[in-house]
């Protein structure tokens, strides 16, 4: 029997108020996204997905900005995801472990880093941080 999760499959946001506290906010989206794929991926093990990207991408709310983390499949993406959002593709067909392995490496782990705080330097400042 053929059991897919409906899309996204990680959906996971957090506020921030200042450039200083960007690290440790993707730092907690990473964290809470390898929990919930580990949490599914112990049941839902033989499901692939297909053309899956982790997407990243933050918002500002007033006083606030909002992180945000989804992992979905690019079909789902199109039509949900804002079209600013950085991603990283993960190419061809994955489960869910897979994906979760994937993302606990070190090399995925830098890269999703580069890419939030790329998005919000691109987003809202002049180009540097500092």
């Amino acid at each position: 029997m053929s059991y897919r999760l409906p899309m996204p499959l990680v959906d996971v946001d957090q506020t921030f108020t200042t450039v200083a506290e960007l690290e440790d906010v993707l730092a907690s989206l990473h964290a809470r996204a390898v929990w919930f794929l580990s949490t599914r991926s112990a049941v839902e093990v033989n499901e692939e997905y297909e053309e899956l990207g982790a997407y990243v991408w933050t918002v500002r709310q007033h006083e606030e900005y909002v992180a945000h983390f989804e992992l979905a499949e690019r079909r789902h993406a199109l039509s949900n995801i804002p079209k600013d959002a950085l991603y990283v593709p993960f190419k061809g067909s994955w489960t869910l472990r897979s994906v979760e392995d994937a993302i606990k490496s070190d090399g995925w782990i830098a890269v999703f880093m580069v890419h939030g705080v790329d998005h919000f330097i691109d987003k809202f400042t002049t180009g540097s941080v500092h």
